[in-house]
């Protein structure tokens, strides 16, 4: 007894320190909505632990039934705040039905005193909701991260150590009172606090890791547009040619804005210059390819790099973007009408740098806006 409190103390205050955590990480760090669920969730296991424990020194079976209660709600949160994080449809239905059943029944075993049979219910059905969990992890569109690698593989370890609970307490199944669960205890006293303990530290590093990318993201996005900043499209168009040059292949530069923005931001305020230069944004990206690369170089100025595609090409993609400028309707704004210029510069073998092609864009540009605006120069130079 001695020793099963002394291993729920631990996993109580792991919990808690868990919950604290977590809570601190919802609260200070943009309230998303995953770390929420698992601030309740660690919460709810600090209580179960609490539970457990009084259970098991009053031998009260009331108790016993609350706290498997508790891992099924606490389970089921980590699994909702998996899938939100995913930003994967959550099976509330499936949780509240499933989870209620799975309730029920463990209270049933616990009231009657079958405590093999309530430690193969609850184990069984935490051990089917972390595997989900460990699947809903899974990214579709890029690669794991380190951090989620490794909560990956905590949660298959811990889905499996759940699992191996369920078959340790059917070997009790029929044995002496006393004996029935000797096997359950010491799988549960050597694996639940390693298991546990890591699980925590794995949920810390992937939200640690998810606030740090969302640091890289603030410093390299621009807020208004969602497209990369001036800094963000330094860094790719960097790598950008140096892929171009090394693979031999074409790459082009577009710089652009909008005809009349500053008679658009004093005629009808900030707001709906905000709004237009949001919807430009917009159609750029529409526009382009995945692996392209759109940015706010200041202003209402924009710069796209297009990847393997030349000037040519380059020109009548963005032929079909200033024929849609002229169809946008701003809300806050109906009567405006939006037009853009555009500069194109393919690059040269002799270009090391974006600036080498930006001069070139922009003297383009000029040219555009010199001739009337509302069209697409190409560079001269172009290769």
């Amino acid at each position: 007894m001695n020793t099963a409190i002394i291993v729920l103390s631990l996993l109580f205050f792991t919990s808690t320190t868990m919950a604290v955590a977590m809570g601190v990480a919802w609260a200070h760090f943009g309230r998303q909505r995953h770390m929420l669920s698992w601030t309740i969730s660690y919460a709810i296991a600090s209580v179960q632990w609490v539970s457990n424990a009084a259970g098991l020194v009053l031998k009260n079976p009331f108790l016993m039934g609350f706290a498997g209660l508790c891992i099924v709600v606490s389970a089921s949160l980590v699994l909702v705040g998996v899938k939100q994080r995913s930003e994967r449809p959550i099976p509330w239905r499936t949780l509240i039905g499933v989870g209620g059943l799975v309730s029920v029944a463990s209270f049933y075993a616990a009231l009657i005193n079958d405590r093999p049979l309530q430690s193969m219910i609850v184990p069984g059905y935490a051990a089917i909701l972390i595997l989900n969990c460990a699947i809903a992890l899974w990214p579709t569109e890029r690669r794991f991260s380190a951090p989620e690698a490794g909560f990956f593989v905590i949660l298959l370890l811990f889905a499996t150590f759940e699992a191996g609970l369920v078959v340790s307490a059917a070997t009790g199944m029929g044995s002496a009172p006393g004996q029935d669960m000797a096997l359950y205890r010491a799988v549960l006293g050597l694996g639940l606090p390693s298991v546990y303990v890591a699980t925590g530290v794995a949920a810390v590093l992937v939200v640690a890791g998810d606030l740090a990318y969302q640091l890289r993201r603030q410093i390299r996005h621009d807020p208004l547009t969602n497209v990369l900043n001036r800094l963000g499209f330094s860094e790719a168009a960097e790598r950008a040619i140096a892929n171009a040059q090394r693979q031999g292949r074409p790459l082009t530069f577009i710089i652009c804005d909008l005809d009349g923005f500053k008679a658009l931001n004093d005629g009808h305020g900030h707001l709906t210059g905000d709004a237009a230069l949001r919807s430009f944004a917009g159609l750029l990206l529409n526009a382009v390819r995945r692996g392209d690369i759109v940015a706010r170089m200041g202003g209402d100025e924009f710069g796209l790099l297009l990847i393997d595609t030349d000037a040519t090409v380059a020109a009548t993609v963005m032929e079909r973007v200033r024929a849609e400028v002229a169809c946008l309707i701003l809300h806050e704004a109906p009567g405006a009408l939006l037009r853009a210029s555009f500069g194109v510069a393919q690059l040269r073998a002799q270009d090391r740098q974006i600036e080498d092609m930006v001069g070139r864009a922009d003297q383009a540009l000029y040219e555009a806006k010199r001739a009337g605006r509302n069209r697409i120069r190409v560079s001269g130079e172009a290769a």
